[in-house]
């Protein structure tokens, strides 16, 4: 190895932020990166000076990852506890020259500041469940608030008109200082267009806005629709990379072919078709800013690898390129999926969810915070205002409604609910009877209902709800044959059986495709598909590129 090699790998252990080990054939280490001795608790010297065997045996490496590579010749991963108390995560690759194993080099990250964030975010989703407690324990009244729900108890309870005229001038007291006070906590938060009311979401506010000034990687979990986006942008805003771009990736809507290109950017003439001036990147254009990985649970195992290396190394080299440029960004990721179960099934990096895993958000469906529903209609409601050139209010007999429905599809259903309702509405009320019909398409009306498309006897387009139940199918006749229901002006649809041998996830996966193809079929666009099946349209991508495979 000439002399520039040796500074030049010497530079590299030494800067390194996570910690190197260099260990000969015989378990001797060779070097160590000076970070090292702080997490090992042994001085850098002590740990050159020692063996991976003894430094297992004394406890300092619980347990020694390159003598397990030593001993198998393979690359692996663990978890480490240390001496000093600290946890890390460990890769270990080995070194071949001629055939033989020479030499192990293996890095190691502590997770234990990383831990400490968890910890606090623990705190957080315990607040969430005592926030659920509570409100189960406030009475069933069909989803109404709290605070509908204290109103009902004090019309029971107070009989004495002075007494019950006093306890409404005290409550609408307490409401207009709960008001007072939302109003300067928004102030503080400068929540932007967020539209936080329940207290499990102002608790996720501040963590987040916390966390905003440092660059550590979030991670958005939730169903779809329930704002994930919105956080992250909000995050970008408060940020020290506020005045930096903001850039979105949804990586379920990239083919696999084209990621590559389009994330890491490409030479000229790097392929059949590459433009004369090259491009760069979306990883470069978020240069200095923020880059939101939406979907990230459906990245190929291919391209997480490249991902990976990016978030470690710092670096990033185009297409066709030989040389590398520094990946200046913020990584927020946001997935609908349980990363954990992808990894045991071998559908995601274990060591890019470490990566990536370092503070998780959970966002709570908008069924468990309804709080936040009435501030939603009304920003919604002013935006389709001002981009028709109309202003319509909803008539208050709705309002109760709404709050009842469970919105499956989260803020973006009861976004595209209102909007319908905008449209359908012939006046500038919207009220039950002009958007009757929309009512019956809310979620909460039975989650296992299925919308066929059918004829009346008139010819008419219509719908008709059919359960997957027996029981509510039953309950639903009553002592009327299905017969009788469609001469009534429903088409009754046959129940799907099972296949032999299938199981149920199996035969709803395989109604689904036929669905999906009937309406590929019959619709020009996945965005059509998306707004005909009641999902998004990554989530069309994503279904008919599984179709496809």
């Amino acid at each position: 190895m000439s002399e520039l090699d040796r500074q030049i790998l010497k530079t590299i252990i030494d800067t390194a932020h996570d910690h190197y080990f260099v260990v000969n054939a015989d378990g001797q280490v060779m070097d160590v990166s000076p970070g090292a001795a702080a997490v090992y608790g042994m001085t850098r010297e002590e740990l050159c000076a020692a063996n991976v065997h003894e430094l297992e045996a004394s406890g300092v490496l619980k347990p020694s990852i390159s003598l397990e590579v030593l001993r198998t010749g393979r690359t692996l991963q663990m978890m480490q506890l240390t001496a000093t108390g600290r946890r890390v995560v460990a890769q270990a690759h080995p070194v071949f020259v001629a055939g033989k194993l020479e030499c192990v080099v293996s890095r190691s990250m502590d997770l234990t500041d990383i831990q400490l964030l968890q910890q606090e975010y623990a705190v957080l989703q315990q607040r969430f469940s005592d926030h659920l407690r509570r409100n189960s324990r406030g009475g069933e009244l069909g989803g109404v608030s709290q605070a509908e729900s204290d109103w009902a108890t004090a019309g029971e309870a107070v009989h004495d008109t002075e007494q019950y005229a006093q306890s409404q001038a005290e409550q609408r007291q307490r409401e207009q200082s709960a008001r007072e006070q939302a109003e300067c906590e928004d102030a503080a938060l400068e929540l932007g267009e967020l539209q936080v009311r329940s207290p499990v979401m102002r608790e996720i506010a501040l963590l987040l806005k916390r966390v905003a000034p440092t660059n550590a990687t979030v991670l958005m979990l939730g169903e779809s629709g329930v704002g994930k986006t919105a956080f992250a942008h909000q995050l970008h805003r408060w940020s020290q990379r506020a005045d930096g771009p903001f850039i979105e990736v949804n990586c379920g809507a990239i083919p696999e072919s084209l990621f590559e290109s389009e994330m890491f950017g490409y030479q000229a003439g790097a392929f059949t078709g590459a433009g004369n001036r090259g491009k760069a990147g979306l990883m470069e254009q978020a240069e200095g800013g923020t880059l939101f990985l939406d979907e990230i649970g459906e990245l190929p195992l291919a391209t997480q690898t490249k991902l990976l290396k990016v978030i470690q190394d710092g670096m990033i080299t185009r297409l066709g390129d030989t040389t590398t440029r520094r990946a200046d960004f913020r990584l927020v990721v946001a997935t609908n999926q349980d990363l954990a179960a992808r990894v045991e099934q071998g559908q995601f990096r274990l060591d890019l969810y470490y990566r990536i895993n370092v503070l998780p958000v959970s966002l709570p469906p908008l069924r468990e915070r309804r709080e936040d529903i009435p501030a939603l209609i009304e920003q919604h409601l002013s935006r389709l205002n001002q981009r028709h050139g109309r202003r319509k209010l909803l008539d208050a007999s709705l309002w109760p409604i709404l709050m009842r429905q469970d919105w499956l599809g989260n803020i973006r259903e009861l976004e595209n609910w209102l909007e319908r309702a905008w449209l359908s509405a012939p006046s500038d009320v919207i009220d039950s009877d002009s958007v009757k019909t929309l009512l019956n398409t809310c979620s909460t009306n039975n989650a296992n209902e299925v919308d066929y498309s059918s004829r009346t006897a008139n010819g008419m387009s219509g719908k008709v709800d059919v359960t997957n139940k027996i029981v509510s199918i039953g309950n639903q006749l009553g002592d009327k044959s299905l017969s009788e229901h469609a001469s009534e002006g429903a088409v009754a649809m046959p129940i799907p059986k099972l296949g032999p041998n299938e199981t149920l996830k199996e035969g709803l996966a395989r109604i689904e495709a036929q669905w999906l193809q009937e309406m590929a079929a019959e619709l020009s666009s996945t965005y059509a598909i998306a707004e005909r099946a009641g999902m998004s349209q990554p989530t069309v991508v994503r279904k008919m590129k599984r179709l496809k495979n």
